[in-house]
């Protein structure tokens, strides 16, 4: 009688444990890498919080880890220098602003190599969302940012040496819908 209870129980337990091995092998094969590929960059998704910003060339791989969640990724050229940079915004702490926030990272191709160009603690108010802008020769980042009264401007920055220097408000003072309006319509 023990061993035919003690057989039930086991045959329980292997069958919970083949159930939860059958279960894993799935959902590994469901959860690929997830890449967007951008120009010369690509962010490889691992997971929620960790993604990888990679340059591919002829004879070399290069990656920056990036242990945020990721909310945004754009390239462009936006110091000018002919060659694209990659905008992702994440969300996380700084040094300077212990609140975790969106925040917004800006790095370049160096001779195949990813470096960090500006790595923003915050712009003039907290950042809600932003967008790499090109008009002509212009290159922006336009930016939706949340007021100290809780509603929302949209403001223009450009690249000066060392990071973003402000250009000028398109908009203060309005609600969501009107700045991600302003955002989405370059």
């Amino acid at each position: 009688m023990f061993f035919g209870i003690l057989y039930k129980n086991l045959s329980f337990y292997l069958c919970i444990i083949s159930c939860v091995t059958l279960f894993s092998s799935c959902h590994e094969k469901i959860s690929l890498k997830k890449e967007i590929k951008k120009g010369s960059f690509s962010l490889i998704k691992e997971n929620d919080s960790l993604y990888y910003l990679t340059i591919t060339s002829a004879n070399n791989l290069d990656k920056w880890k990036l242990p945020y969640p990721v909310y945004q990724f754009q390239t462009g050229d936006i110091d000018g220098n002919g060659i694209e940079d990659a905008m992702i915004g994440v969300i996380k702490p700084t040094r300077f602003d212990s609140v975790k926030g969106k925040r917004l990272f800006i790095f370049k191709n160096y001779k195949g190599l990813v470096r960090p160009l500006w790595l923003g603690s915050r712009l003039s108010q907290p950042l809600v969302d932003f967008s790499f802008i090109k008009k002509e020769k212009q290159t922006r980042i336009r930016s939706v940012e949340r007021e100290k009264s809780g509603k929302y401007l949209v403001a223009e920055y450009k690249w000066r040496k060392f990071g973003l220097e402000f250009t000028k408000y398109l908009k203060r003072e309005t609600d969501s819908t009107s700045a991600i309006t302003l955002l989405e319509n370059n």
